[in-house]
């Protein structure tokens, strides 16, 4: 099984209300500046289940959440969160935003 560490993520809003955003893909690579390869939600969720790790670390901590596969309660559907450990920089929402353009 494989080990990636997630560098960046692509959020949109969910349906109602529009705050509520979930990400939708991620960038993973060993440089936190610049993904090396796109996965998508569904990707990363069959990746997990599958056996496959992922993780976030701190840019300044240097601290590394795992990421998680769980259900949204307000949604009721699949999304991924990294490990809750009180430490800002490793969240998944605070990762810098993706750009493949």
């Amino acid at each position: 099984m494989a080990t990636y560490r997630i560098v960046c993520t692509e959020q949109e809003p969910s349906y109602l209300p529009t705050t509520h955003a979930h990400i939708v893909a991620v960038g993973t690579g060993s440089d936190p500046d610049k993904a090396s390869n796109r996965l998508t939600l569904a990707q990363v969720i069959h990746a997990i289940k599958n056996g496959n790790r992922f993780y976030t670390q701190g840019r300044t901590s240097g601290k590394v959440a795992w990421v998680y596969v769980v259900n949204c309660g307000h949604c009721r559907r699949e999304i991924i969160r990294s490990g809750a450990d009180a430490v800002y920089d490793n969240n998944l929402d605070s990762l810098r935003g993706c750009n493949f353009s």
